[in-house]
């Protein structure tokens, strides 16, 4: 196409053939059928297969700006068992336009909601729908839900039956008397302020009138709202409804693995309220249309006159820089190469159609011309997959709405030759009812602000919400065809998979304590969950005060602002009061790190704890009693957590080693409090454990050790994802090494894991990483201090003799891999370092890494008994970073997201 400059003509895709074999997205047709076979395919349609690989391989690089999992449980799988009889919360989405004599003038919705209602009535349950309408403050007769009573009831069959009110006595009368088969809507659930603030006892109370929760409403999906996120709490099942689901699976599923060529149309008047649209897109489509106002912003980015049309002008270098992505990815973006202009905003101004490098003073575009309409319909003509969000033009203006409808009857053209053709929600649906095609769209999103934050790449509160589907139970069924079976396969692991990645993206962009200023903490009561959770000897010594030590930075911060701060711990895994789990031994070292005499509570919840919080001065610190002392911590009880939320202001999470926990006072005050933030301790790590492994500086080499392949499996399997080196050491190597037929004697193997072992490492070699095993060890007649010992090859351990470390050349040859490296993690120990004579290997490693971070490698500990290694080596100091985790260290290098810093503020 012949666009406005030459910069944006990037190569037109004409026909799918003449870029088949040179893109990179059809590197599938040179991938070896052994890639295809390990992910569990035959090899009968070697094409489909080697197709499949490379589509779930391109997760990786692909699209990490990834959406919600499609794996979500369906009402599709409750059966007459599961549902006769049984009370069904329905969350759909009612919110209908109505004229000024409440008469409803566009009834979509409605009938969107119909097949879930259907099923569940025909499946004998009692069905209770709840929605909102408007945005009401209080009760207010104009949005009352009772005008759609007689539509619903005529499309339903039966009589629906309205309820004044969605809680209290009279509703609960009405539910009980529901017959199977039944319908009863509540009224208007926004007409509680509980309901946008997601109050856990109006959900509680919500709830309380059913047996199960299907969640119908995509529209509101993006809200954490009592009736959208928070009755999934307390209803089990909690599912997805059909219109839900319909729209997982295609502004999830086709968007994210398409039929391909896929090109993406997007419009509206600002590039700002479509940056992340754009950004999303671009990492998965072959072509992207642009029109609308936001059109002049990126001529204008590129030196080109645009009259009086609308720019923003703060965001030219954002125009730039996506044109620049465009080209990096190899996306075709295509602008309009001419345009409508007019004279002035309004309906009846002077027009006339000019190329888009030649706006004159004075005039303004305000749609797009003829012959972009010829480029875009042949661009169109080569796909698979059309998504549209956003108008050309302003189409509410019949003189401006011909680029429009122009799109929008292509697009249905191009749906009756089997082209997916999807409209994600707003005023394209609008231009797609105003033309007349949207029954013939292959999908058209009722979602509007949800569809929008989906395309985004953001995750909707309302689907995370919902119970995780049962991949084996629904991939196994004998009667599905294999196109299904892949299909499933697909949504429950690629975007998991993706769902993960946006995840972690999301962990290492939290909100931090830093961002708070005096005017924020002034007098203000901050509840600080730390991590003093330190070793006592049997006289109630801390033995080990790293931890203590570790959350200093976080409360003098707050101090200094003037915070009253309000300290909250655990300290081993007590049952109920147990005086030896006692906090109060950790105040005097407090105290003195601080510099002031830190208070101590006797509970954690309370009146008692309630006056001391009221007399802590402005720097002052109170810590409260062991938060495991009640049993309702490590249940993540809401009442709990909101007694806890109640003592303070805001909120900071500095505990890392307890945030893969979904505690009470880890994650359940975030609800309560805002802001939610991290602390300096919890942003170090992340910025480390997330950040600096993500995305590290290369080469990057990662050391696992430790006794069990079985305790290590994500670790190792994560890391494969990243690093080009990995390096293995501990009693896990024996597994290894029996997995190739070498004979170990009586060291440590895991027979289970022998094809395990196998997998690992072949597909360490798919990956281009270099695994390196020792190649000798230090091996012992006994496993004791005291025992014989001697060094032998790794392949020549005798019968009655196990391995205990690596051995010297093992330690040399690592020692030169390390020194080719840029970033290394290391997570568990390479012998019995307890035993000094079987620590030689441990101690080298950490003496390597302690003189590559002088060189300016960065070198991570990962927690565990690394950390201990290092400490014991006098080396800790010399570490970029050392993790104070534990489990916390190992569910991350697992890949597995960590509730208690998900639940904290986006940055």
């Amino acid at each position: 196409m012949a666009s406005a400059t030459a910069p944006t003509t990037l190569s037109l895709v004409k026909t799918a053939a003449s870029s088949s074999l040179s893109s990179p997205r059809a590197s599938f047709l040179r991938m070896p059928t052994s890639a295809s076979r390990r992910l569990g395919f035959s090899a009968a349609d070697p094409l489909l297969t080697c197709h499949v690989a490379s589509r779930l391989s391109s997760i990786k690089t692909k699209g990490t700006r990834a959406v919600v999992s499609m794996a979500k449980k369906s009402v599709g799988e409750l059966s007459g068992a599961d549902l006769k009889g049984k009370k069904v919360f329905v969350r759909a989405d009612l919110n209908v336009p109505l004229d000024d004599n409440q008469n409803i003038t566009d009834d979509t919705r409605i009938r969107a909601a119909v097949p879930t209602i259907k099923h569940l009535i025909q499946n004998g349950a009692k069905v209770i729908l709840s929605s909102h309408l408007g945005r009401p403050k209080g009760v207010t007769p104009k949005f009352s839900l009772a005008p759609l009573v007689p539509r619903l009831s005529e499309l339903l069959g039966i009589q629906v039956v309205k309820a004044d009110d969605c809680i209290g006595p009279e509703v609960e009368k009405l539910v009980a008397s529901l017959p199977e088969g039944g319908v009863l809507l509540l009224e208007n659930v926004r007409f509680y302020k509980e309901e946008e603030k997601n109050d856990p006892e109006f959900a509680k109370k919500l709830a309380s009138l059913a047996d199960l929760y299907v969640n119908d409403a995509f529209g509101t999906a993006h809200r954490a709202h009592a009736s959208t996120e928070g009755v999934t709490k307390y209803l089990k099942p909690s599912v997805a409804g059909f219109l839900l689901q319909k729209e997982l699976d295609y502004l999830v599923g086709a968007v994210s693995s398409p039929k391909r060529p896929f090109a993406a149309i997007v419009g509206g008047s600002k590039v700002s309220s479509k940056i992340g649209v754009i950004e999303s897109l671009l990492e998965t489509c072959d072509i992207l249309l642009l029109g609308g106002g936001m059109i002049f912003t990126f001529y204008k980015a590129q030196g080109i006159s645009v009259g009086s049309s609308l720019v923003e002008e703060d965001k030219l270098d954002l125009a730039t820089t996506l044109l620049a992505k465009a080209k990096a990815k190899g996306v075709n973006l295509l602008l309009p190469s001419d345009v409508v202009i007019a004279d002035k905003f309004a309906p009846d101004a002077n027009s006339k159609v000019v190329p888009a490098t030649a706006i004159p003073d004075g005039w303004m575009g305000l749609d797009i011309g003829p012959d972009s309409v010829k480029t875009f319909n042949e661009a169109l003509d080569t796909t698979k997959t059309v998504i549209w969000n956003g108008p050309m033009g302003v189409f509410e203006f019949d003189k401006f709405a011909v680029g429009t409808e122009a799109i929008a009857k292509k697009l249905a053209d191009l749906s009756g030759k089997g082209v997916t053709t999807i409209i994600g929600g707003g005023d394209s649906v609008a231009a797609v009812e105003k033309v007349g095609v949207a029954g013939v769209m292959s999908h058209i999103s009722t979602g509007g602000g949800a569809s929008l934050e989906l395309l985004e790449g953001k995750e909707l509160p309302g689907v995370v919400a919902l119970d995780e589907a049962t991949p084996v139970a629904v991939a196994s069924r004998a009667t599905q065809s294999f196109s299904n079976k892949l299909a499933l396969f697909l949504s429950i692991c690629c975007y998991s998979l993706c769902d993960l990645v946006f995840d972690r993206i999301k962990m290492a962009a939290k909100k931090s304590v830093s961002v708070l200023k005096e005017a924020d903490l002034k007098g203000k009561r901050v509840f600080v969950r730390v991590d003093l959770n330190v070793p006592l000897d049997d006289n109630l010594n801390i033995t080990d005060d790293n931890r203590v030590r570790a959350a200093v930075p976080t409360i003098k911060y707050l101090m200094g602002h003037g915070a009253k701060v309000i300290l909250s711990s655990h300290l081993g895994r007590p049952k109920g009061v147990t005086p030896k789990y006692s906090l109060k031994p950790l105040v005097p070292r407090l105290s003195e790190l601080l510099g002031v005499e830190v208070k101590m509570a006797n509970d954690c919840i309370g009146e008692e704890v309630e006056k001391m919080v009221a007399e802590i001065p402005e720097g002052g610190v109170l810590l409260l009693e062991n938060v495991r002392f009640h049993k309702e911590e490590e249940k993540n009880d809401p009442e709990f957590a909101k007694k806890l939320a109640s003592l303070a202001d805001l909120y900071v999470n500095d505990a890392f080693g307890s945030a893969h926990r979904a505690h009470a006072s880890t994650e359940g005050v975030a609800k309560f409090l805002k802001p939610s933030v991290a602390g300096f301790l919890m942003q170090k790590e992340l910025d480390y454990l997330v950040g600096a492994v993500s995305n590290p500086k290369k080469p990057f080499a990662a050391i696992v050790g430790g006794s069990k392949v079985s305790t290590k499996i994500g670790v190792i399997e994560s890391l494969l994802e990243k690093v080009d080196i990995l390096l293995l050491g501990g009693g896990m190597i024996f597994t290894f090494y029996k997995a190739q037929g070498h004979s170990v004697g009586s060291s440590l193997v895991e027979e289970d894991k022998l094809d395990l072992a196998t997998s690992l490492m072949e597909k360490a070699k798919s990956k281009g990483v270099s695994l390196l095993l020792p190649t000798d060890v230090v091996i012992a007649d006994k496993f004791a201090a005291d025992a014989n010992s001697k060094v032998v090859p790794a392949t020549a351990i005798p019968d009655g003799w196990m391995g205990l470390d690596v051995g010297p050349d093992a330690i040399k040859s690592f020692s030169e891999a390390l020194d080719t490296t840029k970033t290394i993690i290391w997570n568990g120990p390479m012998g019995v370092f307890e035993f000094d004579k079987f620590a030689a290997g441990t101690e080298a490693i950490a003496k390597k890494l302690a003189e590559l971070s002088g060189k300016g490698v960065t070198t991570i500990i990962g927690g565990g008994d690394s950390v201990a290694a290092v400490e014991k080596v006098g080396l800790a100091d010399k570490m970029s970073h050392i993790s104070t985790g534990g489990g916390a260290s190992l569910e991350l290098l697992e890949g597995k997201t960590l509730p208690g810093v998900l639940a904290l503020d986006d940055a």
